[in-house]
């Protein structure tokens, strides 16, 4: 009975932090600069094999909301730029986000 009793409590012991170091450092992004995504609505009758962006929106709540209506599939389109770095021993290519102005 006590096998049972050591196999029970080894079980219910936390996991180790190691596994959720991991994970957190998965989940990190270095995004330099503000983020600016731009929401527009696919064209009606376009090529289905390419995306052609129909009318801009604000915001996603905006673009869900006429994909909903319209029943046309929305985009969100992100701008970056690529920069060099060659500050540490390695040189590296960071992105920077570009904020562009809508084109409405």
């Amino acid at each position: 009975m006590t096998a049972i009793a050591e196999a029970a409590t080894k079980s219910s012991e936390p996991q180790p932090r190691a596994n959720l170091e991991v994970i957190k450092k998965r989940r990190q992004v270095n995004v330099e600069g503000p983020q600016s995504v731009r929401y527009f609505i696919a064209k009606e009758n376009g090529v289905t094999t390419l995306p052609q962006l129909g009318k801009e929106f604000a915001s996603e709540k905006e673009a869900l909301i006429e994909s909903l209506r319209s029943g046309l599939t929305f985009f969100a389109i992100s701008e970056w730029k690529a920069i060099p770095d060659f500050s540490g021993k390695n040189p590296q290519i960071l992105k920077q986000t570009v904020a562009s102005k809508p084109h409405s």
